[in-house]
């Protein structure tokens, strides 16, 4: 049966969030391709505990963001470049959002009043 492009080529979300255990694990993990580690390893360079440190690296297995020889965990090395990119995009989001007012202290008192309609017979 034929299938369509689109359900192909659709990205499916990064499942890694700013900040997260998967996060600091991952990021580790890219900074220093060159090399495998333990989940202990990597808990202790990333100030996660053991446990932590195994559980995200089960999880970050299971999407196939890491790859794993015995207990050991690495980046593919073709995967560096990309998974760089995606982990500074979510510094650029977090950034954005950090630097974003949380008031509306530009915005003077009824300005949506001036803003004419998009209805053409309102």
């Amino acid at each position: 049966m034929p299938v369509p492009v689109d359900e192909l080529t659709a990205d499916k979300p990064f499942p890694v969030k700013p900040e997260s255990n998967e996060y600091k694990a991952l990021s580790f993990l890219v900074t220093h391709y060159e090399y495998g580690f333990t989940p202990r390893e990597i808990a202790a360079r990333t100030a996660l505990d053991k446990t932590t440190a195994s559980n995200v690296m089960a999880r970050l297995f299971e999407t196939g963001l890491v790859k794993r020889v015995d207990d050991v965990y690495h980046i593919e090395p073709r995967q560096v470049d990309e998974l760089k990119y995606r982990l500074e995009s979510l510094d650029s989001a977090v950034r954005l959002f950090e630097a974003t007012p949380n008031d509306d202290s530009y915005a003077e008192e009824g300005w949506e009043q001036e803003v004419p309609s998009i209805d053409p017979d309102g």
